[in-house]
């Protein structure tokens, strides 16, 4: 029996191109994991979430993620003044040279 409350891909307010993706991957409907998690995040909650191998752990993180880069890539296209340089590693290199080496 499923459960008629249970939270489609197509209900979570997903990047038309998400959905896509994930009907291309063949998802019909979100795992337990995902369904959970996927709405937490893309409200900006924190996400501490533990399950097992091959349940979904890697989109349910993975999905809200792409969709808030699509959003920002969106919002710097229509001119919003914190978008940036655009270069990421610009921002990353001297974070990274900060960093102390391992050994």
């Amino acid at each position: 029996m499923e459960d008629s409350e249970a939270l489609g891909f197509e209900h979570m307010g997903l990047d038309p191109r998400l959905l896509q993706a994930v009907t291309d991957l063949g998802w019909s409907r979100p795992t337990l994991i995902q369904e959970k998690a996927i709405p937490l995040a893309l409200e900006g909650k924190d996400l501490l979430a533990r399950a097992r191998t091959g349940s979904g752990k890697t989109a349910a993180y993975a999905i809200p993620m792409l969709q808030l880069l699509l959003h920002r890539k969106a919002s710097c296209a229509d001119g919003e003044a914190r978008c940036g340089s655009g270069d990421p590693i610009s921002h990353i290199k001297p974070l990274a040279a900060r960093q102390p080496e391992t050994s």
